[in-house]
């Protein structure tokens, strides 16, 4: 199937290797989105006429589910077209969140659809209705079920290409269309011995299929509306680039945005307090250019010049890594800064990341608990504890 794709890809769009370039992913979600509009539309006629012949609630079911699947290739092509609108004074981000919101859509009309035909299926069982398929008429059916598996592959490797949730839930449709077909021709099978009431029970199966896939497809569409949390691969990746460059000691705060193929992320780098002014910017400049060549979208180094060279940093240091390790509510901490020209009466100034676990009301408890431990040995020493939001990320 990859072979096929790649060669209709070649056909249809020119520099398809390009996914980087707006237009080009365009171009994808756009050939999607018809191949699949036309298949659909053909599959339906088919399946609705089969089903009107032989009298199969479970086959008229499954005809508007492939219907319902014409339509959320339809939000497709809209979502991907918005998608692709520049950035304007209501939307200073761009419309690339469209995408998602079109899988959105689709979710809930494929949910609805499936409680609609939850109840026409349930009634088919009460009231059994005989239904005949020829052995061609079942034969045409499973050649549906490859043509739809087919469309699902052809969907999701285009969605893994340029990494569109819309054109894998499009994918997902189509698989779900696929698996309700094996349901509709098992009724085909037991009406031809006589069981008509299977054909009830197949469409219920076919109808909960249908609002499990709409479920699926909506929950994996809120994620990103929602923000969902950036993977670590990504956040790893980011601060190897970070680190690569010299006179970093270190990295943290990074926070990652993405509005469709627009990316936000803003980081922390660490360096040492005794570098030049003018030297430390053109590195923040360095960090921005290769993170945004890599990533795309704005990116914002910011400096935090650390003090290592105290007389008493390593001390400090080790007292609060113990502290830490030793409280379970707490991930790390970093960005540790001791201001002061008195050696044992200094601020000693940092931030920590706490677990997911821990609940917002915790924070200050959390943060005085450090605090306490720590004046137990710098009793004259004043401490400034930070903790992170759940949006900022540490490694």
């Amino acid at each position: 199937m990859k072979a096929i794709t790649s060669l209709i890809l070649k056909i249809f769009i020119k520099d398809y290797s390009n996914v980087e370039d707006p237009s080009v992913r365009s171009k994808y979600g756009a050939l999607e989105g018809w191949v699949s509009v036309v298949v659909n539309i053909i599959l339906f006629i088919i399946k609705f006429l089969l089903g009107v012949l032989i009298n199969s609630v479970s086959l008229i079911a499954d005809a508007f589910h492939t219907l319902s699947d014409m339509f959320t290739s339809f939000v497709v092509l809209f979502g991907f077209k918005l998608s692709q609108k520049p950035p304007d004074k209501e939307h200073p981000f761009g419309h690339g969140r469209m995408e998602p919101v079109s899988a959105l859509i689709m979710s809930v009309l494929l949910f609805v659809a499936g409680i609609e035909f939850f109840q026409k299926s349930f009634y088919r069982i009460l009231n059994p209705d005989p239904s005949h398929a020829s052995v061609l008429i079942i034969a045409i059916i499973f050649a549906t079920l490859v043509v739809k598996e087919l469309l699902a592959r052809f969907a999701f490797i285009l969605g893994d290409a340029i990494d569109s949730q819309a054109l894998k839930v499009d994918g997902y449709h189509h698989r779900c269309d696929a698996v309700t077909t094996i349901f509709v021709l098992i009724a085909m099978v037991a009406s031809r011995h006589g069981l008509y009431y299977i054909d009830g029970v197949m469409g219920v199966f076919v109808s909960l299929a249908i609002m499990y896939s709409g479920y699926l497809a909506g929950k994996e569409a809120i994620d990103p509306l929602l923000g969902a949390a950036v993977s670590k691969e990504i956040l790893l990746k980011i601060e190897k680039i970070a680190k690569a460059y010299e006179g970093v000691l270190g990295v943290h705060d990074i926070i990652y945005q993405s509005y469709g193929q627009t990316r936000i992320i803003s980081l922390h780098l660490e360096v040492s307090d005794k570098e030049d002014v003018n030297k430390l910017h053109i590195l923040s400049e360095e960090v921005e250019e290769a993170i945004s060549e890599s990533f795309g979208g704005v990116v914002v180094a910011h400096i935090d010049p650390v003090n290592r060279e105290h007389p008493l940093y390593d001390n400090i240091y080790q007292t609060i890594s113990e502290i830490v390790s030793n409280d379970n509510r707490v991930k790390s901490f970093h960005e540790l800064r001791i201001v002061g020209k008195k050696i044992d009466k200094c601020n000693v100034v940092f931030d920590i990341a706490l677990n997911d676990t821990v609940d917002d009301s915790l924070v200050q408890k959390v943060k005085i608990s450090i605090a306490n431990k720590f004046k137990s040995k710098y009793p004259h020493m004043r401490v400034v504890i930070n903790a992170e939001p759940r949006y900022v990320y540490n490694l």
